[in-house]
């Protein structure tokens, strides 16, 4: 109860409600009391009383509008308010211009990578297509007028002749080249093409450097015939004695030659020496593959006669020069197209050699032919023109 106006106020009220007395003070004498102005009666102003009663009034008898009415506030320096208000707007206008530059660089990023891709693949698919080898009609756009064949094509190697003691080789061509809207193929027109036959057992039986800029390969459609001519320096086996079936032929572009290459006979085209090194190796293979295919043929002059045209070594000098595994088959060669029955034999494998001298041993050219006497071969020697020292008569007992 308050000690100065009676009023009854609330447990836990440390000033009364009424007349805003210190409840805990204990009796005070009385006061009057000012007539306060009237306040409407409504839910604010019970507000008010509700704070007189916890926090006293500031004067006896003050008015506290109902709209005015607020909790205590912390104390705060004037404009702080407004000022914090002004930073927050500032940060959050900062913040929204940054997502949007950091969107818009995104995007941009975003097209240029795809632009550029776009650009990469769609080169990379005409390169594509202009590398592109044998292809079928409409893969590829190229026409033989501006772009040429440098691709070599596959061979095969068709038939064998010769002329005079030249290797004629016939070839099958197909094209690595694409085909034009029209259906034909671009011509095969490259310098320095290394043309070389081997065997089944990978022996290289020919091989020179030819220039097709000089006669061009127009292909049928794909395919297309040549003739090549090979001279007795660039074939390793005689023409008789080649396998078609069996044998590979190889093309390779950017090979060189020494020399120039000859001249052939009809639609032939003609080619260069390939290295010396090499050639002189595959001679060297081809008079070790000739001793072991004639041994039979041999045979039969244990008891009958034959004619001696040849019989040279490696590094021998007679006729004139050094004589070398390319001087010695080239020979053999060109005896052998004047002989179909020409073989060669190593002397020291046969008996009528070794009596005279088993020291020494040379590759030597047999006629091939069979005389049944001394005489008999004398008179072959002189009739294929032979004089005494380029011919003898012999037997190999």
């Amino acid at each position: 109860m308050c000690p100065v106006c009676g009023q009854q106020s609330e447990p836990g009220m440390r000033f009364c409600q009424q007349c805003g007395a210190e409840l805990s003070a204990g009796p005070q004498p009385a006061q009057p009391v000012p007539t306060a102005q009237p306040v409407p009666p409504a839910q604010p102003y019970q507000a008010v009383q509700q704070y007189a009663g916890q926090y006293g009034a500031a004067q006896p008898g003050a008015v506290f509008p109902p709209q005015a009415v607020q909790p205590p506030a912390q104390p705060s320096r004037p404009g702080e308010s407004a000022g914090k208000g002004k930073k927050k707007t500032a940060l959050i206008v900062g913040i929204i211009i940054a997502v949007l530059v950091v969107a818009l660089a995104a995007g941009f990023g975003v097209w240029w990578f795809m632009l550029r891709d776009s650009g990469t693949q769609s080169a990379q698919t005409q390169s594509t297509s202009q590398q592109s080898g044998k292809t079928k009609f409409g893969d590829s756009k190229a026409a033989k007028d501006d772009k040429p064949c440098t691709a070599a094509p596959d061979a095969e190697l068709s038939s064998v002749d010769h002329s005079d003691a030249n290797l004629v080789a016939q070839l099958q061509l197909t094209s690595n080249c694409a085909l034009t809207k029209d259906g034909d193929t671009a011509e095969f027109k490259e310098s320095d093409v290394k043309v070389s036959i081997k065997d089944d057992e990978g022996n290289v039986i020919a091989s020179a450097v030819f220039d097709f800029s000089k006669q061009p390969v127009k292909f049928n459609g794909e395919t297309a015939n040549v003739a090549l001519e090979f001279t007795t320096r660039q074939y390793w086996r005689p023409y008789d004695q080649i396998e078609t079936g069996s044998a590979e032929v190889i093309l390779q572009t950017g090979q060189s030659g020494p020399g120039e290459a000859g001249s052939a006979d009809g639609d032939a085209l003609a080619g260069s020496d390939i290295d010396s090194e090499d050639a002189e190796r595959y001679a060297q293979l081809a008079l070790s593959w000739q001793l072991k295919h004639d041994e039979s043929a041999a045979s039969r002059f244990y008891t009958t006669y034959t004619t001696q045209l040849s019989s040279k070594k490696k590094d021998m000098k007679a006729d004139g020069k050094t004589w070398h595994y390319v001087d010695i088959y080239e020979q053999f060669l060109q005896q052998r197209i004047k002989h179909k029955n020409a073989i060669l034999i190593w002397s020291g494998d046969y008996p009528t050699y070794t009596k005279a001298d088993a020291s020494t041993a040379y590759y030597v050219i047999l006629s091939g032919d069979t005389v049944d006497s001394v005489k008999a071969g004398d008179a072959w020697c002189k009739s294929n023109g032979y004089g005494a020292a380029d011919c003898a008569v012999v037997d190999l007992q």
